[in-house]
């Protein structure tokens, strides 16, 4: 029997200046999922990753500013 297989790696990260609250979390994982889904269907291994939350009542009116970086990486078996 012949096979092929891969493993397909997709690390992201976030970062802003100050704490990355519990809070925002959730929202940052799905924010990240979905622009990854978006990219990599467009061909793309890696990308910029920007996202502003507004999730409890003590963030600021105008959200919390988040950037992050994304990347694909594929390994044949």
């Amino acid at each position: 029997m012949e096979q092929i297989e891969r493993k397909i790696t997709i690390t992201y990260r976030w970062w802003r200046d100050g704490e990355i609250k519990r809070e925002h979390v959730e929202a940052l994982e799905e924010a990240a999922r979905e622009r990854i889904s978006e990219m990599a269907k467009a061909g793309y291994t890696s990308g910029e990753l920007h996202d502003n939350v507004h999730r409890t009542d003590d963030d600021p009116e105008d959200g919390v500013e988040y950037t992050g970086w994304w990347e694909l990486r594929e390994e044949c078996l």
